[in-house]
């Protein structure tokens, strides 16, 4: 049996987590330069958020605004299946660290590393959507952008 192409990810957002999730989209569609699919925010969103310092990790998701961001407004994002490594990751660094419990569940993992890419400088975020396009089904380079 072949590998699935994508996977649907579930999002547990107030209407604020929305916001978030669409000003996040918005800022990485105009730095590359194109329409991008939701599903490559959220790869580059959680992608940025494993590259923080295991020590920051717990922070992360434990910030203040993160609750207002979660709610019952439930959406699937479509991604490249590889992102559940990704996320996996993520978890276990954050459970190593003994200061988050129970672990986390996977839509606050996500909350977190929106509100993550939300702070990051252009430059990481392009740096970020170059190092995973592949992964997410665009190469780059396409139509003269990363």
């Amino acid at each position: 049996m072949a590998n699935p192409r994508s996977r649907a990810y579930k999002l547990q957002l107030s209407e604020q987590g929305i916001q978030l999730f669409l000003r996040c989209h918005g800022r990485l569609c105009g730095l590359v330069g194109d329409f991008l699919p939701y599903g490559s925010t959220l790869f580059v969103a959680a992608s940025l958020l494993r590259l923080c310092p295991a020590q920051d990790l717990p922070g992360e998701l434990l910030a203040p605004d993160i609750k207002g961001y979660g709610g019952r407004l439930v959406r699937y994002v479509g991604t490249s299946p590889t992102l559940s490594g990704v996320v996996q990751e993520i978890a276990s660094r954050i459970e190593e660290s003994g200061l988050v419990h129970p672990s986390p569940q996977t839509w606050k993992i996500f909350l977190a590393a929106l509100n993550h890419m939300e702070t990051a400088s252009d430059r990481e975020l392009l740096g970020i959507f170059c190092a995973v396009a592949r992964e997410i089904g665009r190469p780059p380079g396409r139509s003269g952008n990363p």
